[in-house]
């Protein structure tokens, strides 16, 4: 018997991420840490960098070239029309304080922010000074970590809960075999 048309062809693996070669990374990291003055070193920019939590509600973005001896090497060595360097889009995001997966602070607007970078680059503080706030209360770089970490943890939880409900139900009740739980 022939085959059908259009039977069972070879699926495509699904795309992820975005398309085009720009990466965007984001800073994240508690209120009043130092995220908009590192932004400002690295991009060279001006954003507000002021002493007081949430200076930073809309997030600042730029976009940086990035050095690579392996690209100015082939340049020079086939001489092409135009040399486009790889570049980086950076994001400096408001901070993150425990709850914001549950609306404090800025809430799920700055974990939105988060969602839509490639990676995220973490900076906590480790110095003391006490003309600087620390929300807190006390400086301390690993509780810091944890709760940046859980923060994000509960909220991928939260946008992961029906994408498995809505499979456990295709897989358990829509009687089609190949689709069985694998957990």
């Amino acid at each position: 018997m022939p085959p059908k048309k259009g039977g069972d062809g070879i699926k495509p693996p699904p795309i992820i991420g975005r398309f085009g070669t720009s990466l965007k990374i984001g800073i994240v990291g508690l209120p009043n840490v130092g995220k908009s003055t590192f932004f400002n070193v690295l991009t060279n920019s001006q954003a507000s960098a002021e002493n007081f939590p949430f200076c930073t509600i809309d997030p600042n973005e730029s976009r940086v070239p990035v050095p690579d001896e392996r690209f100015d090497f082939l340049c020079q060595y086939h001489k092409p029309a135009s040399k486009i360097p790889a570049f980086l889009n950076v994001v400096d995001i408001a901070g993150l304080v425990k709850g914001a997966h549950n609306g404090q602070g800025l809430g799920n607007a700055f974990l939105s922010h988060i969602s839509a970078c490639d990676g995220i680059f973490h900076l906590t503080r480790a110095f003391e000074d006490d003309d600087i706030t620390h929300v807190e209360g006390s400086v301390d770089p690993i509780r810091d970590i944890e709760i940046i970490h859980e923060e994000l943890q509960l909220k991928d939880e939260e946008m992961i809960g029906p994408i498995i409900d809505k499979l456990e139900k295709v897989a358990v009740r829509g009687g089609d075999k190949k689709l069985k739980p694998e957990y």
